[in-house]
């Protein structure tokens, strides 16, 4: 009995060829059923391909430019969307080069500089953009290690980015250390190119080719050392930045931790002294008062003594709120389904992508998103449901509230907000831009109202040591 062979799965590599020849052609294409790809990655190479086909359209016979422009914004695209296809990138350019008749080598190069030219490594971290131009570099240029060295505080050698498997051996390291001490003459075998920031050496790029590919391994070196100098400056100046946000959010947390203990030491020891002297106020009353009138004076202290708790409940719950340790020791998923719970309408938390990554500051400041958020809903709204949903992405990290609630003027609202303190949203809003983010407030009388607010996904190359509780406390 004969059976039929398995057909294999469609992987990126047969996508990809396929989308690239079908522009250089002008034929339609389709997705391949059966690729597993994200939602952003689908809508990334269908916006690619567009751009492509209007390329390919408009310049006739450099239809295979346009081909190989596709194939280096895709590639560029799916590793900042977590999804390279790093391992088959040589073999996916060297098939669609074979069925464009252009020659592998000047298509692994065009493809790789156009990697390099598009948007993806901006809109990435710093760090994730340095990643993607090695990992790039290691797959499309004729080398086996590729790795970026610099001096710490210390002037101690250390890796940035390393792609293959002896992108950190000794003899790179040794090639890196050379480089950056002024020697200029290196091996056949064993490249590097400096990365220079303003006119200075900052970085070497060092890599491990065979001889005969030394002085085209150069040619790929040099565009990724162009490549990777304003992405170094962009980290030196998040660096920078980053001391000042994180003194900035430490100040803001440690005045909030203080107005808690303020709170616990000052007016809630006073509620409960208040409480004390109207228990004994009823007692020394109730033997004063005519049969008559003792009702209508007991109602009245329990309507006094309600408001009591009432208020003493409120200002503990501020004083739970203030805390921030919680938010940092804890998954950011449970601290905010704690606040969820807490509320009395139906709700619903969607995290969606890793936020384990988060620094301390943007974990701090997602949940005070949510908790101002929630407050306002419970306070002004009257909603029957409340959905909050956190995004985390390569590139950013969003927070989005949506109530089904009575809805409110945004603008005027905002600005009266404004006029009479700088808490609550408004707060909020100055927190998220000193990380680099933005809120944004969509609502209208009876329509429900949605807060979203984006952070940059950024996180310094160098960790602190010292957890920002530390600093708060």
């Amino acid at each position: 009995m004969d059976f039929a062979a398995p057909v294999a799965s469609p992987t990126i590599c047969d996508e990809l060829v396929r989308r690239a020849v079908s522009v250089a052609t002008g034929t339609p294409t389709r997705a391949l059923a059966g690729l597993q790809l994200s939602r952003d990655s689908r809508q990334m190479l269908d916006a690619s391909e567009r751009r492509a086909r209007r390329l390919a359209a408009r310049r006739g016979q450099f239809a295979e430019a346009a081909a190989l422009d596709f194939l280096g914004a895709a590639l560029a695209g799916l590793s900042a969307n977590g999804e390279s296809p790093t391992a088959d990138a040589r073999a996916a350019v060297a098939e669609a080069a074979a069925a464009l008749g252009v020659e592998p080598e000047a298509a692994a190069f065009a493809v790789y500089r156009r990697s390099l030219a598009g948007t993806e490594s901006g809109s990435l971290p710093p760090g994730l953009a340095i990643e993607l131009i090695v990992s790039l570099l290691r797959e499309l240029a004729p080398l086996s290690d590729a790795s970026l060295w610099s001096l710490d505080e210390d002037g101690e050698l250390v890796c940035v980015a390393a792609a293959g498997d002896g992108a950190r051996g000794r003899r790179l390291r040794e090639a890196a250390r050379a480089a950056l001490d002024g020697a200029v003459s290196f091996s056949d075998s064993v490249q590097a190119v400096l990365v220079e920031r303003w006119d200075r050496p900052h970085a070497v790029l060092v890599a491990r080719t065979r001889p005969a590919f030394s002085a085209r391994c150069v040619d790929y070196l040099d565009e990724a050392a162009a490549a990777l100098s304003p992405v170094l400056e962009r980290d030196a100046l998040y660096a920078r930045g980053s001391d000042r946000e994180r003194a900035l959010t430490a100040d803001g947390e440690r005045r909030l931790v203080r107005l808690g203990f303020d709170l616990h030491d000052g007016p809630l020891q006073e509620l409960v002294a208040f409480a004390e002297d109207l228990r004994l106020a009823r007692s020394q009353m109730s033997g004063l008062l005519a049969d008559d009138l003792q009702e209508r004076v007991r109602g009245r202290f329990d309507d006094l003594e309600a408001r009591l708790v009432s208020l003493d409940r409120g200002l503990r719950d501020v004083v739970g709120s203030v805390r921030s340790t919680t938010v940092i020791e804890l998954p950011l998923e449970t601290v905010l389904q704690r606040e969820l719970d807490a509320m009395d309408v139906a709700t619903e938390l969607t995290i969606d992508g890793d936020v384990s990554s988060l620094t301390s500051s943007q974990k701090i400041v997602v949940f005070r998103v949510v908790q101002a958020s929630l407050a306002n809903v419970r306070s002004h709204s009257g909603a029957t449901r409340v959905e909050v949903t956190v995004r985390s992405t390569s590139r950013f990290i969003t927070i989005t509230v949506v109530d089904n609630g009575c809805g409110f003027d945004v603008e005027e609202t905002l600005e009266n907000v404004r006029l009479a303190s700088r808490y609550g949203l408004a707060g909020v809003t100055e927190r998220v831009q000193l990380l680099g983010g933005n809120v944004e407030i969509e609502s209208r009388p009876e329509g429900g109202t949605t807060v979203r607010a984006t952070l940059p996904h950024w996180c310094p190359t160098t960790k602190t040591t010292t957890p920002l509780y530390a600093v708060v406390m």
